[in-house]
């Protein structure tokens, strides 16, 4: 319990510097695409796989966790006719650039990333606004594009 407390003063002096661990956060994922395409998204960490989800346009999956030092989750989306435009790309790391540099920051404690024709966009409030983030069917930073039936491995994201 001290530990906690020590961590949690460490937290609060250097804030700065640190991510805001132990404290609640979520990822969005919306679509908005174009000519009532459905969006598949499939988000996980090492931890935890949430079930593939179908998004029509104007709908959204959320997940709420909270950060510890290593939490790191990635999803995979898949758009177009037998959804085989795809990206996969880090959609929360717990580092303090990350969270306040292409998300919104703790306030409101949401990194919300949206699906258009073009690629995905994160909301950030450097830009007031969206930032295009990716591309359907580029590589990324995190990997290879795997096969569209094949989700991304965890391997490919190690930090």
């Amino acid at each position: 319990i001290c530990l906690f407390f020590i961590l949690l003063s460490f937290d609060s002096i250097n804030s700065y510097l640190m991510p805001p661990l132990f404290r609640k956060f979520n990822v969005e994922i919306v679509n908005q695409l174009e000519f009532h395409k459905i969006l598949r998204v499939h988000c996980k960490s090492k931890s935890h796989d949430f079930p593939i989800t179908y998004l029509n346009i104007g709908e959204s999956f959320q997940f709420k966790f909270t950060i510890f030092p290593k939490t790191l989750y990635w999803c995979n989306l898949w758009q177009g006719p037998n959804y085989k435009h795809y990206v996969v790309f880090a959609a929360f790391r717990p580092d303090k650039d990350f969270i306040d540099g292409t998300c919104t920051g703790m306030h409101p404690n949401v990194c919300r990333w949206t699906a258009k024709e073009e690629g995905v966009y994160v909301r950030n409030k450097k830009f007031e606004g969206e930032y295009f983030m990716y591309t359907w069917d580029a590589p990324t930073k995190l990997g290879k594009i795997p096969p569209v039936n094949a989700p991304a491995s965890e391997s490919e994201f190690d930090t």
